[in-house]
C-alpha cells in the first residue's frame, strides 16, 4: 500500500481481538511516531506503554470518551515535555498521526483518546495517578492498538472545492 492508499483508508478502532500482537508491533509504531516532524527538532515525546489490564482498565475512566481502552491489549500513553519546545501540542499531533498510520499500514487497529485538555487538568491528573507520571510532562492522548475486531464504514470528507478556499 503507499502512504496515500495508508492514510485514505485509516480509521479509528475501538474494538480489538483477544489476541494480542507482538509487543515489537507496538515498539514499531512508537519508533514511527520519533520519526515525526518537530519544531527545531525538539522531540518533546516520550512515551508509556501499558499492556497490565488492571492499568489499563484504570486509564479507561480518564474521561467518557476513553471507554474503549478497556478492550485494548496495549495502550500508548503520549507524553510531551512542555520546555523542550514551544510547540509541543502541534509536535505531538505529528508524532501521534505517524503511530497511527504505522500501526494502520502493519495490520493493527488504533485509535486515540484525548487526555489533553486546555481548560482542565483533570484528565492529566488521573492519568497521572494511575501510571506515576513527573510533573514535567504533559499527558496528550491515551491510544488503544492491537489487531482490530471492526470494520469501520468508509469515511466522508470534503472535497477538495470545499477544502481549497483560494488559490492565489
Amino acid at each position: 500500500m503507499d502512504i496515500f492508499d495508508i492514510i485514505r483508508t485509516r480509521r479509528s478502532i475501538r474494538k480489538y481481538k483477544n489476541e494480542p500482537p507482538p509487543e515489537e508491533m507496538i515498539k514499531k509504531c512508537i519508533e514511527a511516531a520519533l520519526y515525526a516532524p518537530s519544531a527545531r527538532n525538539s522531540q518533546p515525546w516520550s512515551f508509556i506503554l501499558v499492556k497490565d489490564k488492571e492499568t489499563i482498565q484504570k486509564l479507561s475512566k480518564s474521561q467518557p470518551y476513553t471507554k474503549f481502552l478497556e478492550g485494548a491489549p496495549y495502550v500508548v500513553v503520549a507524553l510531551a515535555d512542555e520546555k523542550k519546545s514551544n510547540h509541543w501540542l502541534e509536535d505531538m499531533g505529528c508524532a501521534i498521526m505517524a503511530l497511527l498510520l504505522e500501526a494502520h499500514s502493519i495490520g493493527l487497529g488504533a485509535c486515540w483518546g484525548a487526555i489533553y485538555n486546555p481548560e482542565s487538568l483533570e484528565r492529566e491528573n488521573h492519568v497521572r495517578q494511575v501510571l506515576d507520571i513527573p510533573e514535567n510532562l504533559r499527558i496528550i492522548a491515551c491510544i488503544g492498538i492491537g489487531y482490530p475486531d471492526d470494520t469501520p464504514s468508509s469515511k466522508k470528507i470534503k472535497s477538495l472545492d470545499e477544502a481549497i478556499i483560494k488559490i492565489v
